[in-house]
């Protein structure tokens, strides 16, 4: 009878294979096992997804946009949605609205930092893989998103889409890295990661740091005399030179989270006038403990990752209003994520989550992180989905919409899966229950259903691993080998033992970064000669 069954189940899959056009995608074996699985039923619903969208498109005469919010360094407790909101200071009606109206997910993974979450979601892929495993730094060449790699907005194009990108960019700033040379037909971008303003050379402890203390700069002494130049802000087209629109400054840097908003609703609202779909980055610097807007400093917080918070839920809430204004908010899927979870060497002025672990690292506070799909009349609102979602999968899932898959490259690992039955069809219809937790370079952990294996165990004196149930301990607070080690763990170890014998066939993308020399001697701030007054006795 088992026999039977994976015979039926193998020619479901290659029917569903040839169906979708998928074959020749290269999954991780975990996922190739699942759709042999459940291939049957996933072509089932890929019909109803396509059906759906078909009648969408004879509706608006185009295929639908999208647009894609990045909040930086929220964690999964920050939203009023998510058990935060009024309770850390920082109200956020309008992404609680939007939570409301549409999916809020309850098994959302980022990767561990701002660039290669970045970099996942643009080519589908782990930064392990794409070679952007790290973060970029001021003053560093080399490193950063690689020209060979697919990015979304170049699948977009060929599905006859034009593609803007606002905001913080942080994958590179040389020229063949920038927004504009990675598909998108026109950007304004921070050159580098927007908190690098106040270590620029110009930089004075008596600049407004947000209002509240400027204890928020980390670096004591400094950063005055800080010997980068760390840019500004880039304005560029397809083609086209680009242009510095400003230096950076602790002024601009206060309130240009709201100035990138107002880029984006004007792109919205010239694409929208045109008969070609869109693709839009909203790419803020919130919540990103430096800088406040004037407007947005009376929070009961009193801190600049509350002010950020809601300034950002304020300017989400243009963008959703601005869409419905222009009646195309039921042809525009919106998603909203966080990159990563909260950065705790600045607390209180960073964000914040209830389970342990923060930015940098693969326990559940630093990759558990809120997320939001709206599409007014296509995702049925008030949606909570248990079901696993990694933010590889926005690639695939994009793709999918526009009807775009076949331009998905097959010469590499595609991390990303195709979730757009779990959007349309609701709870259930995921098509992921694993993930690959890698940190830089390391793996260092595994989900698989509700169980996760910590490769890096916090008491390795103790533990030679960790497992987890995470329905039965979401904070990861207690281990059990036994209970769930000796009957997960061969699974888990299989896994692994496949994941990485496909690394051999599908290496990962070598890429190195260097800096480039100092503007001045690296000194930011001399120390002082100090002679102490003395007593003659």
């Amino acid at each position: 009878m088992k026999t039977i069954n994976f015979l039926l189940a193998a020619v479901s899959l290659l029917s569903w294979s040839l169906h979708a056009g998928a074959r020749d995608i290269v999954f991780d074996p975990e996922f190739q096992r699942m759709r042999a699985e459940f291939g049957a039923q996933w072509e089932a619903d890929d019909k109803l997804v396509r059906r759906k969208l078909s009648a969408l498109e004879a509706r608006f005469g185009k295929k639908p946009n999208i647009v894609y919010i990045m909040a930086d360094d929220v964690g999964l407790t920050e939203l009023g949605s998510y058990g935060g909101g009024k309770l850390r200071g920082a109200p956020t009606p309008n992404l609680d609205q939007m939570a409301q109206q549409g999916m809020r997910f309850l098994n959302f993974y980022s990767e561990v930092e701002c660039s290669p979450s970045r970099g996942s979601v643009s080519t589908g892929r782990h930064p392990i893989r794409n070679g952007l495993f790290n973060i970029t730094l001021p003053g560093q060449v080399g490193f950063g998103l690689h020209r060979e790699e697919v990015t979304i907005a170049e699948v977009l194009a060929k599905q006859g889409y034009y593609s803007g990108h606002f905001g913080k960019w942080h994958m590179g700033g040389e020229e063949d890295q920038y927004p504009t040379s990675q598909g998108f037909d026109e950007a304004e971008w921070s050159e580098g990661n927007p908190p690098w303003w106040v270590l620029n050379k110009n930089a004075k402890f008596t600049d407004d740091a947000g209002g509240f203390s400027n204890r928020v700069f980390m670096n004591d002494p400094g950063p005055e005399g800080f010997p980068y130049d760390t840019g500004g802000v880039m304005r560029a087209t397809k083609g086209g030179d680009a242009e510095m629109v400003y230096p950076y400054s602790l002024e601009k840097y206060n309130t240009y989270d709201s100035e990138v908003a107002d880029h984006v609703i004007d792109f919205i609202k010239r694409r929208a006038k045109t008969d070609k779909p869109f693709f839009v980055n909203f790419w803020g610097k919130g919540n990103h403990f430096w800088g406040a807007h004037p407007d947005f400093r009376d929070t009961p917080a009193q801190t600049t990752t509350a002010s950020q918070m809601v300034e950002h839920d304020y300017n989400t809430g243009r963008i959703l209003k601005t869409l419905q204004d222009l009646g195309i908010a039921e042809n525009t899927l919106v998603i909203w994520t966080s990159d990563n979870g909260p950065m705790y060497t600045v607390h209180p002025h960073g964000g914040y989550s209830l389970l342990p672990g923060s930015k940098g690292e693969t326990r559940e506070g630093g990759v558990h992180v809120p997320a939001i799909a709206w599409w007014p009349g296509m995702i049925e609102p008030g949606q909570n989905p248990m079901d696993i979602v990694q933010i590889t999968d926005w690639f695939t899932t994009i793709a999918s919409i526009a009807d775009g898959g076949r331009h998905i490259p097959r010469d590499r690992v595609i991390d990303g899966i195709d979730q757009s039955g779990l959007l349309l069809l609701g709870e259930g219809r995921g098509r992921r229950d694993y993930i690959f937790h890698y940190n830089r370079e390391n793996l260092e952990a595994i989900r698989k259903d509700q169980i996760k294996l910590n490769l890096k165990p916090t008491n390795p004196g103790f533990h030679f691993f960790e497992v987890y149930n995470l329905l039965h301990d979401p904070a990861e607070r207690f281990p059990n080998e036994i209970e769930n080690g000796f009957w997960a763990g061969p699974g888990i170890s299989k896994m692994i033992q496949e994941h990485m014998l496909q690394i051999q066939r599908y290496p990962h993308r070598k890429v190195k970064g260097f800096y480039r020399d100092f503007d001045s001697s690296f000194d930011p701030q001399a120390t002082p000669v100090y002679t102490p007054k003395s007593v003659d006795w």
